[in-house]
């Protein structure tokens, strides 16, 4: 006959995944009320800049470790300065900020735009720009028809693209990672503040997240090519030790980790 139930006896799921081992320390990315971005900055720098009359604040974090920003303070107000009065006054704060670890792992990206961030007891539009590595990553061979545009967009920005086994390798340079942030990333998120700033609340709600992006994407093209047309970019990059010096930030968050100027 069976016996009864022995508390010593061993339940076979213990410690595996469907006993819910691993359930409280799985590799995520934090997240506070919905937004990935939302928590605390952390340790930074505030710069403050004048730009066609419009003062910009720049929140600038400290890079670890084989990251850097792609383009310095004065590169981003280069910009700026040739932009339309529209695009300056569509946001208030420019975030330079170092990802996490998990974050970098999980969900790198270029950058982003946020439209209600509030920092130093201040509440305003911000355009996020990461901290990239001079590293490689794959992507699924999976080719839905915005991954194949995104291929080409990197390709124009001097990214090496190689099919492999395992999937799309993408090897990133120092000015291929200048190109995407600076030309492209930096006046994609203009274009989204742009946009709902022209866009009443009812109407932006309304707007698929597809529909956002072709915008973005069109606006940045749009406005890089008329900043071509004016002989603004490109432009080689602006490193004034001084400056940055005199703003409280340290030359080496804006090189790439052997400390070596930008080509």
């Amino acid at each position: 006959m069976r016996p009864g139930w022995n508390p010593t006896r061993r339940n076979k799921n213990l410690g595996t995944k469907a006993h819910g081992h691993g359930n409280d320390n799985r590799m995520v990315v934090p997240e506070a009320w919905g937004e990935y971005f939302l928590e605390k900055l952390g340790s930074h720098v505030l710069v403050k800049r004048q730009i066609k009359g419009h003062e910009m604040l720049f929140f600038v974090q400290p890079t670890r470790s084989a990251y850097f920003y792609p383009c310095s303070i004065d590169d981003i107000c280069k910009v700026l300065a040739h932009c339309p009065d529209e695009a300056i006054a569509a946001f208030d704060f420019i975030v330079l900020r170092q990802p996490t670890r998990k974050q970098g792992i999980l969900q790198p990206v270029w950058g982003r735009a946020e439209y209600t961030y509030d920092i130093r007891k201040q509440r305003g539009g911000a355009v996020i720009i990461e901290a990239q590595m001079t590293d490689s990553y794959t992507w699924t061979k999976s080719a839905n028809p915005e991954r194949v545009r995104e291929l080409n967009r990197l390709r124009q920005d001097g990214h090496h693209i190689e099919m492999t086994r395992r999937g799309v390798q993408i090897t990133h340079t120092v000015q291929s990672l200048r190109n995407t942030i600076l030309y492209r990333t930096l006046l994609h998120e203009i274009g989204h503040h742009v946009d709902f700033n022209r866009s009443t609340l009812e109407e932006w709600r309304g707007k698929t997240k597809a529909t956002k992006e072709d915008y973005a994407h069109r606006y940045a093209t749009e406005l890089y090519a008329s900043l071509e047309k004016q002989g603004v970019v490109p432009f080689p990059a602006i490193l004034d030790e001084a400056a940055m010096l005199q703003d409280g930030v340290k030359r080496e968050w804006f090189c790439t980790p052997d400390k070596t100027m930008h080509a």
